[in-house]
């Protein structure tokens, strides 16, 4: 799952959990903790945010800025619960065989499981109610894995599922020959011809797939032209509903104990095929009636400011949340009030203050609040003791978005990424970047040298700073306590540590303390500073010294200059990301950092002599084209070379897989960086003067492939992935993870309860708003002490009788 995060999004995500006062209010009733019983609520919940909503079409869009809407307007078969456990949600039952190849869902009968409108009314089709029923996430299968969907989570399905890939490439032979493409027309003209395309497709781009489903060599068989017509037909795939049971089974093309972990994520929601056809390509637009609901809440008014839902009282209404209170959506209304214009740190707090909303998080760059609510007058506050009682101080170490710096390569193969947003770069130093940026060198220097302490400055609060400045660092991409495996050991400690000691010649355990989280020491390099008697600055230098000689020996070398068109000028261009010309407090904060980045990879350049590379902000993004830019537009590609939390990945289901997938070629991140898409992305290394040519990912691509197939070995697997994973961080030369959002310092004050919600490390659980409640007062931190002790107790008393997947009793 995507997200984006800049200035912008910071400012959301601040107003994400506030609520305003509503016109009715109850007592709260039925809650297993007893701080909360009898206490007055509200009935509506409202929030501020900068970003609406742009797409509602659950089967294509994976952004947060979407999910996190239509998490609450589809149900799906699963969901969590609040202790974290996977349960059922419009299945009633399910089972697996013993193989876990297939899994077999029945969906509930209730009378009020109808599909709804935006207006709260019952979808009929020839005047019968359109009930929710096993067909309907066929339906969303066979939409998914149609290639005109260009669904982003579509490789959900076609990563498990027997028979999704040849479906999707199926669909991409007859939509090319509707659209006149000359080679699929061909193709589309003789079955024979669709056979050999979808045989050598398979084979060559999912390997995976085809040793599992398709080789003879492993009791497979190849497509033949008799298959046509039930591939045509969608019978081929490996969803299967029985509306006479009311049952869905998913056929996987390998054994998967953890697939049910999937189905909380949107790739495996369910669509009622009536409403769709009749939309046609209108379904899921941003629009109100583009969708219909069977989730808690109905989107009833969307516009350039504001988004509102109501509560679908059909789904208040079924048997399993009348039975289950903390499934209930205890508010009625909720509105997000879009703010489109730019505001400041301190808006939210000031909206609280004026009881217009009822919480706001607690932002170290408002520092009128931060004095008053924080530190106090007299700086006596801390972190942990704030001087307001009301403040909720904590440590979350829960799992979040992984945001990391990425280096953009291959800009040149995508006109809309080629294009430049920054002052003094043009098409042509566009290009010259990209030639640098091939050479390995090039792309560690950047990676290693960044400063880590001035770009984290913008978190430091004036408080603790150090300890605020980097609470949300971390060094592995797959995040700490994600997956264990069958002997409790869990994935990063142990498989990726170890895969890092191997590849360092160093212990596990001085591996462990090298990925410690919330620290930046064994990584931070200074110009000035030295530690163990060793220069920073001359590692820097060293960084920069080879960067620039890999340069001069591809300049030396006719047969590179002549393959990639000319040799490298200097200086070369390294466009930054940064939301420069919409963010204020962002301008102040990465000019400081660009500053000193340009003064580390130019340390040895004289005043008036070329400098070796520039760092150069994207001064040209607006708020018009900054989706464009960021490539989270479909379509457009990233147009910068390189960014720092500027994108971020969340697990869509509970295995290693769901983050080394991102990087394969054709992976889950080549929506936003082409040359992830591509197979003939070079990245060049020098041994000596010899360049050394290789492809940039087809290694990576190659380990990740083995680790999926090792589904009855999870320490196999999980050894397999952690290898790809080091070699990600390591050795490519390409991403750092950087920091967890999921970790670090809370702090916020607020009079919504969340302890009944659902929680989880993956899928779209965690979006939903049921179980909340909202009061008229907020809890005090000492209240909200002893809940949480309950919590953690009644969690505990769960999890110690029930399994993790709390799905099969």
């Amino acid at each position: 799952m995507k997200k984006q995060l800049s200035s912008l999004m910071i400012l959301s995500l601040c107003g994400i959990l506030t609520a305003c006062p509503g016109p009715k209010g109850f007592r709260v009733q039925g809650s297993p903790y007893s701080l909360l019983n009898g206490r007055e609520a509200k009935k509506t919940y409202e929030t501020i945010t900068t970003v609406g909503i742009a797409d509602l079409n659950y089967l294509k869009t994976s952004a947060a800025q979407n999910a996190q809407h239509f998490a609450n307007f589809i149900d799906g078969l699963l969901t969590h619960n609040d202790f974290g456990t996977l349960e059922l949600n419009l299945a009633e039952s399910a089972r697996a065989n013993s193989s876990y190849t297939e899994f077999t869902f029945k969906v509930r009968s209730d009378e009020n499981l109808y599909w709804s409108t935006f207006e709260g009314q019952p979808y009929k089709f020839n005047g019968e109610i359109q009930y929710v029923k096993a067909s309907d996430f066929v339906a969303g299968s066979k939409i998914v894995n149609s290639f005109s969907t260009q669904s982003d989570t579509g490789y959900l399905q076609r990563d498990f599922i027997k028979g999704a890939v040849e479906y999707y490439h199926y669909t991409e032979i007859q939509y090319k020959a509707a659209n006149g493409v000359d080679k699929y027309v061909k193709i589309a003209a003789k079955p024979a011809k669709i056979v050999e395309y979808l045989n050598e497709t398979i084979q060559e781009n999912y390997p995976h797939v085809w040793e599992a489903q398709y080789d003879e060599a492993t009791g497979g068989s190849p497509i033949t032209v008799d298959d046509i017509p039930n591939i045509a037909n969608g019978s081929r795939l490996g969803v299967v509903a029985n509306d006479a049971t009311n049952e869905v089974t998913y056929k996987l093309l390998q054994s998967a104990r953890y697939f049910p972990t999937l189905l909380t994520y949107s790739a495996y929601l369910p669509v009622n095929q009536h409403f769709y056809d009749e939309k046609k390509a209108s379904f899921g637009k941003a629009s109100c009636d583009a969708i219909l609901y069977c989730g808690p809440y109905i989107l009833s008014t969307l516009d350039d400011h504001n988004i509102i839902y109501s509560r679908n009282e059909a789904y208040m209404n079924r048997a399993d949340v009348k039975a289950n209170s903390y499934k209930a959506a205890r508010i009625e209304t909720v509105h997000y009030k879009i703010e489109t214009q730019e505001i400041d740190s301190s808006y939210v707090r000031n909206a609280f203050e004026r009881g217009e909303i009822d919480g706001f998080s607690l932002s170290q760059n408002d520092s009128e609040g931060w004095t008053k609510y924080v530190v106090g007058e007299d700086g006596s506050g801390t972190l942990q003791e704030p001087v307001s009682g009301l403040v909720n101080s904590r440590w979350l170490d829960t799992i979040g978005e992984c945001y990391g710096t990425n280096i953009v390569m291959n800009r040149s193969s995508e006109s809309s990424s080629l294009k430049t947003y920054c002052e003094g770069s043009t098409t042509a130093s566009v290009k010259n970047t990209e030639k640098a940026l091939m050479l390995e060198e090039v792309r560690k220097m950047i990676l290693e040298a960044i400063d880590y302490r001035t770009y984290y400055s913008r978190y430091s609060g004036g408080i603790e700073d150090d300890i605020f400045a980097v609470q949300k660092l971390v060094s592995t991409y797959v995040p700490l306590n994600f997956v264990y495996d069958d002997n409790g050991n869990e994935y990063t400690q142990e498989y990726y540590a170890q895969a890092l000691a191997d590849l360092k010649g160093i212990s596990k355990a001085e591996a462990q303390a090298l990925i410690a989280v919330g620290q930046y020491e064994t990584r931070q390099l200074d110009m000035d500073d030295t530690k163990d008697g060793t220069s920073e600055r001359a590692k820097i230098a060293e960084l920069v010294d080879n960067a620039v000689e890999a340069i001069n020996k591809f300049n030396a070398n006719s047969t590179l200059t002549t393959k990639y068109g000319g040799p490298i000028t200097f200086p070369v261009n390294l466009e930054y990301y940064s939301a420069w010309n919409t963010d204020q407090e962002t301008k102040a904060y990465d000019t400081a950092f660009i500053n000193v980045m340009n003064e580390r990879f130019n340390y040895d350049v004289e005043e008036n002599q070329t400098k070796h590379f520039v760092v150069i902000p994207t001064d040209g993004v607006t708020t018009a084209n900054r989706e464009t830019v960021s490539g989270s537009t479909n379509g457009a590609y990233a147009a910068y070379d390189f960014a720092v939390v500027q994108w971020g990945w969340g697990a869509d289901y509970g295995d290693p897989l769901t983050y080394m997938n991102t990087y394969t070629i054709g992976g889950d991140w080549s929506s936003v960086f082409g040359f992830v898409g591509q197979e003939n992305v070079d990245t060049i290394k020098f041994n000596g003067n010899t360049p050394v040519t290789s492809n940039l990912l087809e290694e990576y691509t190659e380990i990740v492939n083995e680790g999926k197939k090792q589904n009855d070995n999870l320490t196999s697997r999980f050894g397999y992935f952690a290898q790809a994973e080091v070699k990600l961080i390591e050795e490519l030369q390409i991403y750092k993870p950087q920091v967890n959002y999921g970790q670090g310092w809370s702090l916020s004050i607020s009079n919504s309860a969340g302890y009944e919600m659902p929680t989880a490390n993956y899928g779209l659980s965690n979006d939903r708003m049921t179980g909340m409640w909202v009061l008229k007062q907020p809890l005090t931190r000492e209240e909200r002490k002893q809940i949480r002790e309950e919590q953690e107790a009644a969690k505990k008393a769960w999890c110690d009788s029930h399994d993790s997947y709390n799905i099969y009793g």
